[in-house]
């Protein structure tokens, strides 16, 4: 994962913005015209930049139970707390754009998982991947192969899907809800716990 930093720049931080920003706006003219197709359509994308994610974060560096544990639970330690007191200005630059990638890493996750949803719930979207990334962090501790495990990682992973669901939600309000209000007064009327999970993954 730390060998993304050669490649984070304004320029490609730049151009990630603008392609994210034009597939939510793709996604959201395509849910106006065709919902069921653009959910499935969002639902394979979503499932592609999970493995990519995956691979990204929990594929070890060396042996596993070679590496020794560290935990970083202070928030922004390395960034701003003590500890960037004894680094070079390099290395607090290195940690930063490293950040911005998780960041990153997390955008279409969220971007996706709300244009694969029916009626997508913002605050489902975020815990999820809030979810997710404590998840990559637990099996990052259990198999101790060389990757540090990092409250800043959760953070900035949850603010990349965070950031993901209100550029869908931007996109999607800006080019009209579509067909969604097609919902079957069937789902309406059934329990709300199964009418909710019908409203997410149905068509």
């Amino acid at each position: 994962m730390w060998r993304i930093v050669f490649y984070v720049n304004a320029w490609t931080v730049s151009l990630f913005v603008a392609v994210v920003a034009a597939v939510a706006v793709g996604l959201g003219a395509w849910r106006r015209t065709s919902p069921r197709r653009q959910r499935r359509a969002a639902r394979v994308l979503w499932g592609v930049c999970l493995v990519a994610a995956l691979a990204a974060t929990v594929i070890p560096d060396r042996p596993i139970g070679s590496g020794v544990p560290y935990m970083a639970m202070i928030p922004g330690e390395g960034l701003w707390g003590s500890a960037a007191d004894y680094m070079y200005p390099s290395e607090r630059h290195m940690i930063l754009v490293l950040q911005v990638a998780n960041a990153a890493m997390f955008v279409p996750l969220g971007l996706f998982a709300h244009a694969a949803a029916r009626r997508p719930s913002p605050l489902g979207i975020v815990l999820g991947c809030l979810a997710l990334s404590v998840v990559i962090e637990a099996v990052q501790l259990a198999m101790n192969a060389g990757r540090v495990v990092d409250v800043d990682d959760v953070i900035f992973n949850t603010v990349g899907g965070l950031v993901g669901c209100l550029l869908a939600r931007v996109a999607w309000a800006a080019t009209g809800r579509g067909a969604d209000s097609d919902v079957g007064r069937h789902a309406g009327q059934a329990h709300p716990l199964r009418a909710w999970l019908l409203d997410q993954f149905r068509g």
